[in-house]
């Protein structure tokens, strides 16, 4: 997979994915230590009106690429003009909402607006799916966190859970009930989901992005060998949990995966196929 970071949020994830050899990244922004340097605006409408032409630098056909952005920032602008250019790939879309309580009434115009046509993007089939992630709430999934490296944490959550139900999606599972989503449904979010101790009724999601209208929901197991050969409850728990989330009224699916860490973990995506406004989510986001 290619991935594309633009501006800085995007070539800090970016960064992130280099370090795994499944991917191919650029960073494309006005810094000068950027893979691709453009040249700075003044607004979001100016990027949107004059982003320069990077076809002979970004020569993708047929391939499948990750374009990452956040919407608060001024060069989000660029980012349909940068779609078009690449258009003729299998485009998926990492977007990052930043923290919308302390935005500017600028910045949360320019992020109501990417986000709200991205979206609409997504539904159209323009693009594969996009990914939404708010920064506040990955805050709270994660916890108590250092201000020196406070975004490279996030960054790094973001991408683990990416990077992983991606391995996850190109194996095979040692048992499952995977349902394939609905293709309308291609508007997402990741989180994971807590799974220490014999109670499963315990067991807590920690979701990325508050999705709403979920139409299919998916766990991704990933398990040591030796849990996967001396735990004979494990399985029960497993499923159990999963039956839990039947109520829900979305389509739930599973799969286990044979992993070299001792730790145990689950990682989960969410799927709706409703564009998700930020009005509602200003509302809630107060979420200590």
């Amino acid at each position: 997979m290619i991935v594309l970071g633009l501006g800085k949020a995007g070539c800090n994830i970016a960064k992130v994915f280099s370090k795994f050899p499944q991917y191919e990244t650029y960073g494309i922004d006005t810094n000068k230590a950027a893979d691709i340097t453009i040249k700075e605006k003044t607004s979001h409408e100016e990027y949107d009106a004059s982003f320069p032409n990077l076809k002979r630098k970004l020569k993708f056909k047929d391939q499948e690429i990750m374009l990452v952005v956040a919407g608060a920032g001024k060069i989000s602008g660029g980012c349909l003009a940068l779609l078009e250019q690449i258009q003729n790939n299998d485009i998926t879309v990492l977007y990052i909402e930043g923290d919308l309580s302390i935005m500017s009434e600028v910045q949360k115009k320019q992020e109501k607006i990417v986000s709200s046509v991205l979206q609409e993007y997504a539904r159209s089939g323009l693009l594969k799916q996009i990914i939404m992630v708010n920064n506040a709430y990955i805050e709270r999934s994660i916890g108590d966190m250092s201000i020196i490296g406070y975004y490279d944490t996030l960054n790094q959550a973001i991408v683990n859970i990416i990077h992983m139900t991606n391995v996850f999606k190109h194996s095979e599972p040692v048992i499952g009930n995977f349902i394939t989503p609905s293709e309308l449904s291609r508007i997402c979010t990741i989180g994971a989901v807590t799974i220490e101790g014999d109670d499963y009724t315990q067991y807590k999601e920690k979701w990325f992005y508050p999705l709403t209208h979920t139409k299919d929901v998916v766990y991704y197991y990933g398990i040591g060998e030796d849990d996967l050969k001396n735990d004979g409850t494990l399985f029960r728990k497993i499923n159990n949990f999963v039956k839990s989330r039947l109520d829900t009224g979305a389509n739930v699916s599973y799969g286990v995966f044979r992993t070299s860490y001792e730790q145990k973990y689950c990682y989960c995506i969410r799927y709706s196929s409703v564009v998700q406004y930020i009005d509602k989510l200003l509302g809630d986001q107060d979420i200590s």
